[in-house]
């Protein structure tokens, strides 16, 4: 790419705004399936719009990635999280990195810790101990022996990305979430210097598709907003959402993309799953030779013992968890409460005040109406991998059934009287097959205007209280309105998310760049 000032790479390139950028792309490793994605989107925008691309990665992965950064991009790889730098030992250099991460969480309303609990694999594994066996990462055992690593970690990499956004001075950010500390800690340092920061997501409505936010929370504001606009407006309803609704309440589906990572996980036999695990312990025997760091890495014999308990447990744990045949779900009365995978994103980045989801089904058990039961569906990828304790005090609870997650959802969903949930796709699910909601988060599908969403704890019981002494669904025309104007919305904001979709993902990163990319560089003088 020829070397020039912004002006000239936009003349070169056009009048459009992303044209000439820099863009700072916060990458996965190169073998998850998400990054060949990712990385073809990016090689487009570079193509369209002559941008200059530099990367965040593992030092192991910058070779996959050198024909994106070429021929003026660089690569920054953070560094070993365990290690102690020389700079942490110089009084007057920490006090200014933690000065300017205080100046950070003023600017953005967000303190450090909730980027602790977002790592709630890594850093804020200690929130779901006692609820889930997880890898024990050397990350993991640190933090457990010292509770204040997690904000040295923490500070390790916000200093790390300051520079590297100072070094590079990025039009924007580019990543796929900002849940883990590496990615929270960048949304963190390029919002306290005004950078925007975008992120790249699959749909969980338009099925194989995905959209752009700007949104922390990593939602698709223009998709909900667009369905609280077209509702305000009155403007008719696609035939295609139609069938979308009709087709679904016909033959419910899961979320695609969903569906293919449970698919993915059954069909790794237990011949197959050694194999793949021999590869992955070599990879990273190798890796660790080219200076990988190891605190995010399981020990081999860690990762055999928990695949062998888990086979276990599966077993064991089959004694805990129910199924209700279709004529009793029918002629009971029960609130739906379906689990997320423990320590997921929904909860520890989105719901935060909901993460432990013990205490969410003891808050539900409290306010249980008389002559209701609580369902409660234990998650696929729970299974297996939690402490007989959990099981044995879910079941003392009063008037409470954990329900088999190899059950069908849908049964449950069609048959039940209320469904509450953080911010769960079964709250979506619910909708549209008319049953009645309540949501404690904001949602992927504020948009249709539909259900009851309660963001105080303290009004939780009065609401589903309410909810219940009211019709599931009051005027049916109004109710498939509001799903048609989300559904419409949604796909209005969302691209394919193949090859081919790459010419209106770039459409709608431009339109969802356009503003932010114009007041970032009118904003002076930019933070130091």
């Amino acid at each position: 790419m020829a070397q020039g000032t912004d002006t000239e790479n936009r003349e070169r390139a056009g009048t459009d705004v992303l044209a000439g950028r820099r863009v700072l792309a916060v990458l996965p490793g190169s073998r998850k399936e998400r990054t060949r994605y990712i990385f073809e989107i990016l090689e487009a925008g570079k193509a369209r719009w002559d941008w200059n691309v530099d990367v965040v990665c593992q030092f192991a992965d910058r070779s996959p990635f050198e024909d994106l950064m070429a021929p003026a991009g660089r690569t920054f790889s953070p560094p070993h999280l365990l290690k102690v730098a020389d700079w942490e030992h110089d009084d007057q250099v920490r006090a200014e990195v933690e000065r300017r991460v205080h100046e950070a969480e003023a600017a953005v309303n967000v303190p450090l810790g909730r980027a602790v609990l977002a790592g709630g694999h890594t850093l804020g594994r200690a929130f779901s101990r006692p609820v889930r066996f997880a890898p024990r990462y050397a990350i993991v055992r640190k933090t457990f022996a010292d509770t204040v690593e997690p904000f040295r970690i923490l500070r390790r990499l916000f200093r790390f990305c300051d520079q590297t956004l100072e070094a590079t001075d990025p039009d924007f950010v580019f990543a796929f979430d900002w849940a883990t500390p590496q990615h929270f800690s960048m949304w963190l340092a390029a919002t306290r210097r005004g950078i925007p920061c975008v992120a790249l997501r699959n749909s969980k409505i338009n099925h194989d598709n995905a959209f752009w936010t700007l949104d922390r929370l990593l939602l698709n504001t223009a998709s909900i907003e667009g369905g609280a606009a077209r509702r305000r407006s009155g403007e008719p309803v696609s035939d295609a959402a139609e069938a979308y609704i009709r087709e679904f309440r016909e033959q419910p589906r899961m979320i695609k993309y969903i569906a293919v990572k449970w698919k993915n996980k059954t069909q790794r036999n237990f011949i197959k799953w050694h194999v793949i695990q021999f590869r992955r312990i070599a990879r990273e025997a190798l890796n660790t030779l080219r200076g990988q760091d190891r605190a995010l890495r399981e020990p081999a014999l860690g990762l055999l013992w928990r695949y062998y308990r888990s086979l276990f447990l599966t077993w064991r744990h089959q004694r805990y968890l129910h199924t209700v045949d279709d004529e009793t779900l029918a002629n009971e009365k029960y609130i739906y409460f379906p689990m997320h995978k423990e320590a997921e994103l929904a909860q520890t980045l989105q719901a935060t005040l909901w993460h432990d989801q013990r205490n969410t089904i003891r808050v539900l058990a409290s306010i249980l109406p008389a002559g209701y039961r609580l369902l409660v569906r234990e998650h696929r990828f729970n299974y297996g991998h939690r402490p007989t304790r959990f099981y044995r005090q879910i079941r003392k609870l009063p008037n409470v059934t954990m329900i088999d997650p190899f059950d069908s959802q849908y049964r449950y969903l069609r048959h039940a009287d209320l469904v509450v949930t953080e911010n769960g796709s079964s709250g979506w699910e619910g909708l549209l097959l008319g049953r009645r909601v309540v949501t404690v988060a904001k949602t992927f599908y504020d948009g249709a205007g539909l259900g009851v969403k309660v963001l105080s704890p303290d009004q939780l019981n009065a609401a589903i209280l309410d909810a219940l002494a009211k019709p599931a669904v009051a005027d049916p025309d109004a109710h498939d309105y509001g799903l048609g104007c989300m559904v419409d919305s949604e796909r209005e904001n969302t691209f394919s998310a193949t090859p081919e979709g790459a010419p209106d993902a770039l459409e709608l990163l431009r339109k969802t760049m356009t503003s932010v990319l114009r007041a970032h560089r009118a904003k002076t003088p930019r933070a130091a």
